[in-house]
C-alpha cells in the first residue's frame, strides 16, 4: 500500500512538472502624442486628410496638460499642423514598435 502511495505521488509530480511557455505581445503600432490646446490645429499625417484636432479626436489630461494619442503604423512618417491656417509643425519622424513620438502644439 504505501508503494502504491509512493508511486501514485511521484506520477503526481511528474505530470506537474510539464513545459513552460512565455507568451510575448509585441504591438506592431506607434502613436503620435500631441500635447497641448487641439482647437484651431488640424493634422495632416504623411500627405492624407486633414484632422481637425478638436473635432475628430478624443483627448485627455496627461500630467495637468491636454494630450491627443493618434495610433500609426510603424516606419517613416511625415507631420505637418496647422493652427488657425498658419503651419506651425513640419516635421518627418520614425516610430518602432510600441513607442511614440510627442509633439508640443
Amino acid at each position: 500500500m504505501k508503494s502504491i502511495i509512493i508511486v501514485a505521488l511521484a506520477l503526481f509530480m511528474v505530470a506537474g512538472c510539464g513545459s513552460y511557455k512565455e507568451t510575448v505581445q509585441v504591438d506592431d503600432r506607434g502613436y503620435l502624442l500631441l500635447i497641448g490646446e487641439t482647437k484651431g490645429n488640424v493634422v495632416i499625417i504623411d500627405g492624407g486628410s486633414p484632422i481637425d484636432l478638436y473635432r475628430d479626436t478624443r483627448s485627455y489630461d496627461l500630467e495637468g496638460q491636454k494630450a491627443t494619442k493618434i495610433e500609426l503604423t510603424i516606419g517613416s512618417h511625415t507631420l505637418k499642423v496647422t493652427k488657425d491656417g498658419v503651419l506651425t509643425v513640419n516635421r518627418k519622424f520614425y516610430l518602432s514598435t510600441g513607442t511614440s513620438f510627442e509633439v508640443k502644439l
